[in-house]
């Protein structure tokens, strides 16, 4: 991968969740024009700034450097599920109704996230 490759996989991902440049730079404490170096592929980030690019959109260190999401662990979710098949009837329902909301809330975001053009 080169500097280009990552900048385009990096600007994607922030277009992606509909984030501004200016709010990025500003929450991982970098020059907007930091970023556009970063973007049209003048400059890598340090490993410091990577891990706060990773962590403000929201996305897998995989996903920028590979360009492919990271895969899910299907061992962590069955057993993630049978933790919650074990639980009491009332506690189960709660933790439907927080994962019904996240998966909600995530939806509506991305039906709100601009399209790619």
């Amino acid at each position: 991968m080169n500097k280009q490759e990552f900048g385009r996989r990096l600007n994607d991902a922030r277009k992606k969740i509909g984030m501004k440049t200016e709010t990025l730079a500003e929450e991982i404490d970098v020059s907007v024009g930091f970023l556009h170096d970063i973007f049209r592929g003048r400059t890598y980030p340090s490993v410091e700034t990577f891990v706060k690019l990773v962590n403000a959109l929201g996305c897998s260190a995989n996903e920028l450097l590979r360009g492919e999401p990271w895969p899910v662990d299907e061992t962590a979710v069955d057993s993630r599920l049978l933790s919650i098949r074990e639980l009491p009837p009332d506690r189960a329902r709660h933790v439907c109704n927080v994962l019904d909301a996240i998966l909600t809330d995530l939806e509506q975001a991305k039906e709100c996230a601009p399209s790619e053009k």
